[in-house]
């Protein structure tokens, strides 16, 4: 971890199960920012918008719109992994899930 530089490309992989509910968030923050999940988050809104539906609801103002509920492509389980950008913020959160995770220079 010490020897990666800010600004560098890394690929971070999921090695052990976190054992708490925010080192899981925070390897799902981490893992969010790879191109191919923002990719899928971007086609998974457009789903998204295009299912909603409208009715009228106790008058012609108020409109209900039913919404399908988010689907989430990065669980922080075991096994995924991601290539992200090492900026400060990122390499801070790396460090504090390093038990966790393996990282290597892409």
């Amino acid at each position: 971890m010490a020897d990666i530089a800010p600004g560098s490309t890394v690929n971070v992989k999921i090695v052990k199960t976190p054992t708490n509910a925010s080192a899981r968030k925070t390897l799902v923050r981490i893992l969010s920012k790879d191109a191919e999940v923002i990719a899928e988050n971007k086609r998974l809104k457009k789903v998204r918008k295009t299912n909603q539906t409208h009715s009228p609801r106790g008058g012609r103002w108020r409109v209900w719109e039913g919404r399908l509920p988010k689907q989430h492509p990065v669980e922080g389980k075991l096994g995924e992994a991601g290539t992200v950008l090492a900026s400060p913020d990122v390499l801070t959160d790396l460090k504090s899930v390093e038990r966790f995770v393996e990282v290597s220079a892409a």
